[in-house]
This record gives C-alpha cells, structure tokens and sequence, in this order.
C-alpha cells in the first residue's frame, strides 16, 4: 500500500513536472515572459472545436491515472491473497476461532442438552464425555470439503457433549444442529452437526468398518445428526466409534458422547498462506475482503 501511495505522488510530480516544461515552452516561445506569471487555467488550447485549458488537461490526466493506480491497488491485494477455496485441501486445518466457553457446565444428563466445558477454555479444543467410549485431545479446525466455492469446516475433536436417548430423534437432530450455530464466527454463513453423509464420504467405508483415516477417527465416539431407522426401532442415531467406524447409537437410559459441529465459511474468503493457530498447529490463516 505504500508503494501505490508513492505512486501516486510521483505519477503527480512527474505530470505537474512535464506540464509545467511544456507551459514554460509555450509561453516563452509565444510571449517572452516567465510561465510563473501565468496560470495554468490562464492558458487554452482547442481540441475538436471545444477551447480546453491546461488545468482542465491537467486535472482530466492526473483523474484518469489515479483511478487507473486505484484500479491496479484493489486487484493487487487479491493477487497479493489467495481465494481460500483453491489454496487448501480436504483435511488441512484452517486458523478459525470459534472463540470461548463463558461459563462452566456440567457433562448434561437430560434429553438434548449439552455441556462438558470450563469458563474461559477454547471451543476449539476438545473435551472428554464418556471415558469408556474413547477420548480425543484433537483440537482446531479442518477443511471437510469443498462446494459451490465454499470451505465447509469440521473441528478436529469434539468440543462439547450431548445427551441423547431412545425415543428421542427428532429432538437430539435438532438440538445438534441448532448447537452448531454457537461456532460461527464473521467468516460463517452457517453451521451445522456433522451427519452420517459427510462422515461416509470421508472415505467410503460401509457401517461398521473402521478406518485409519483421521479426518473421521477421533479416537472417541461422537453422534451424527441423522437417524438410524430400521422397520423395527427408529430411536437411534447414527455415529462413529473410536476405530473410525460409522455405526449407530441408542440408549434406553440415555448417554453424553461427543458430537462435531461443521461451519460454512462465506463464499470468496482469502487466505494470506499458512501459519499457525492458537495450539501451534500448522493452518490456513484467513482474511475477508471488505
């Protein structure tokens, strides 16, 4: 920005410059006196039958160049930046904040609440729900894929957990997907829980086959937001398992387990190259243009 700042100093100097020669010129070839004692509006010429000072000249060629610098400054700065959507690949992390808990709350034990988490400690990390189902310290953000010019992100761990049981579908599916709303931040245009397509096209594998593949495998169970419906019981969620595996999940009793909210970035955002986020993870910083 300072060198188109320059620019623009300079480009006027050396008009004001040229001008101010070719006025000297002029006057002193055609009156015999100092260009000092004549304006520059006092001067005029006729261009298509049309009387034109110099100072209309002047001001119409300085408008003209300046725009065109200005012109050349707004595209620069996307040259300067790349489009999000071209520079990263399916499982980069991105440098997205969702911010901070504000409060502490308990792991829930009523039908579609949530909790698990400590005041002031990052949404962007992880948090433990249920022991025997596996845990996970995966923390940040990843790019789950990519559409119609925008990066869908998925964090990389579980940041909160749930409580579902039987009976109870309709009622966990959107919560879930209500909840994700909390991790929206000014690059966001929506959010929702990750669901059993967005799990299955990670890498294809079929209900209950595990997979190595760690943009799906946590290390802990996490619900989907998508029912599990057979001809005899519909009170089930899908989810995955601690090897990567999609299966599905029902309690009479009800249960906490962690789930995976998905953010929308805005179509067009731009990223200044990779760096790091808050847990020194390499990752895709961001910046939108205004």
């Amino acid at each position: 920005m300072k060198m188109f700042n320059y620019l623009k100093k300079y480009y006027k100097l050396v008009i004001s410059f040229v001008l101010g020669v070719m006025i000297t010129t002029m006057v002193g070839y055609g009156v015999g006196y100092a260009v000092d004692n004549i304006p520059s509006d006092g001067v005029s010429y006729v261009k298509n039958n049309k009387t034109i000072t110099v100072k209309q000249a002047l001001d119409e060629l300085i408008n003209t160049s300046l725009t065109r610098i200005d012109d050349l400054e707004a595209k620069a700065k996307i040259y300067k930046y790349a489009y999000l959507y071209d520079a990263v690949n399916v499982g980069d992390y991105v440098d997205y904040d969702a911010g901070n808990w504000t409060a502490d709350v308990p792991i829930p034990s009523v039908v579609g609440e949530f909790g698990g988490y400590k005041a002031n400690t990052s949404k962007n990390a992880s948090v433990v729900c249920w022991e025997p189902r596996g845990t996970t310290d995966l923390k940040g953000w990843r790019v789950l894929k990519k559409v119609n010019n925008q990066v869908y992100l998925v964090h990389a761990g579980q940041p909160e957990c749930h409580y579902h049981k039987n009976g109870y579908n309709d009622t966990s599916i959107e919560a879930l997907n209500k909840r994700a709303n909390e991790y929206k931040n000014e690059y966001a245009v929506s959010a929702h829980a990750m669901n059993y397509q967005e799990a299955y096209d990670i890498d294809k594998t079929e209900l209950d086959v595990a997979t190595n593949n760690d943009l799906r495998k946590t290390g802990a169970f996490y619900y989907l937001a998508t029912p599990y419906q057979t001809e005899d019981d519909k009170n089930w969620l899908y989810g995955v398992r601690q090897d990567g595996a999609i299966t599905y999940i029902g309690y009479a009793t009800g249960l906490a387990t962690g789930f995976r909210p998905v953010v929308v970035l805005k179509a067009g955002i731009l990223t200044t190259g990779k760096g790091t986020d808050e847990f020194g993870q390499p990752a895709w910083k961001l910046v939108e243009m205004k």
